[in-house]
C-alpha cells in the first residue's frame, strides 16, 4: 500500500484520495444548493453536513478503541496516527448518516431535500474517489473505471434532465449497490470477511434492504 508522510504523520495514500473526494462533493453539493435553495436553508444544510462529516471523522478514529483495544492501551497516541480502517470507516459512514438524517429533520428540513442531499453527497464522493483511485494507483483498472463513471452519469442525468424524486434516488442506490456487489464477487476479495460476506459486501445489503423499505414511502418535501 502506498503511503504518504506529512510531517510526524503517515496516511495511506487512498485515505488522502478518499478526503479529497470528500471535498471535492462538499463544493458540488455547495453550488447545487446555490442554484437550488434559498440561503437561509443552504446555510442550514451545509452545517448539519460539515457537523456529520466531523463526527464521522471522530468515529472512524476513535473506532480503533474498539478494533485495536490492545493497540490504544499500550500506546494511546495510536489515536493519533491509526484510523479504525475499512470496518471504522464503514462504522462511521453509517452513524454519520443516521446523525444526518436525525439533525436535518430536527432543523425541519424536509424529507426530500434530506435525500436528495445524501443523494449528491454519497454519489459525487465515490464518482471522485474512484476516478482519482483510477488515476494515481494501478489496482483493480476496472472496477475503479465503472464505479467512477456511473455515479457521474446519474447525477448528471438526473440534475439536468429529470427532478430527482426519492423514488429515483432510492432506486439507483439499489442498482449501485447491486453493481458493487457483483463488481466485488468477481474480484473474489476474501478479506474482512464477517460470516460469509465482507464487511463492504454487507454495507451494501444493507443499503439495498433500506432503500427498498424506503422506495415506496410517502415524500414529505
Amino acid at each position: 500500500m502506498q503511503i504518504v508522510q506529512i510531517g510526524s504523520f503517515a496516511i495511506l495514500f487512498k485515505w488522502l484520495l478518499l478526503g479529497i473526494a470528500v471535498l471535492f462533493a462538499i463544493l458540488v453539493i455547495k453550488l447545487w444548493l446555490i442554484r437550488t435553495q434559498e440561503r437561509e436553508l443552504h446555510k442550514k444544510i451545509l452545517d448539519v453536513l460539515s457537523n456529520s462529516l466531523f463526527l464521522g471523522f471522530l468515529i472512524w478514529k476513535g473506532s480503533l478503541i474498539i478494533l485495536e483495544p490492545s493497540l490504544v492501551m499500550k500506546s494511546p497516541f495510536s489515536l493519533l496516527y491509526f484510523t479504525g480502517g475499512m470496518k471504522g470507516l464503514f462504522l462511521a459512514i453509517i452513524l454519520s448518516i443516521v446523525f444526518f438524517v436525525f439533525r436535518a429533520q430536527k432543523s425541519h428540513i424536509g424529507n426530500l431535500l434530506i435525500s436528495q442531499t445524501g443523494f449528491i453527497f454519497s454519489f459525487s464522493v465515490i464518482s471522485a474517489y474512484h476516478i482519482l483511485e483510477l488515476v494515481f494507483l494501478d489496482n483493480d483498472k476496472m472496477i475503479h473505471l465503472i464505479l467512477g463513471f456511473f455515479p457521474i452519469f446519474v447525477l448528471m442525468f438526473f440534475l439536468f434532465k429529470q427532478q430527482l424524486s426519492e423514488r429515483k434516488i432510492f432506486t439507483n442506490y439499489i442498482l449501485f449497490s447491486f453493481l458493487s456487489l457483483f463488481l466485488s464477487f468477481a474480484q473474489g476479495k476474501t478479506d474482512s470477511r464477517l460470516f460469509i460476506f465482507s464487511i463492504e459486501q454487507w454495507f451494501f445489503i444493507g443499503l439495498i434492504i433500506v432503500s427498498l423499505f424506503n422506495w415506496d414511502k410517502k415524500t414529505i418535501s
